[in-house]
């Protein structure tokens, strides 16, 4: 797989600093269950740009 691309790394990584910036911010007992839908909106954006960047290096 070919190397990510500035501009892919830094919208990762802002994907990750602002779901740990939620996780950070939400405490109480169900925090587990409000933080789970960003996580997996998160997960599922970041497999869906390795696809694109995969099938578009060749």
């Amino acid at each position: 797989m070919s190397e990510l691309s500035p501009r892919l790394r830094d919208e990762i990584d802002d994907q990750v600093a602002e779901a740990f910036d939620a996780y950070l911010a939400e405490r109480g007992p169900d925090r587990a269950r409000r933080v789970w839908p960003l996580w997996l909106a998160i997960v599922l954006t970041n497999i869906a740009w390795l696809v694109v960047v995969s099938v578009w290096s060749g």
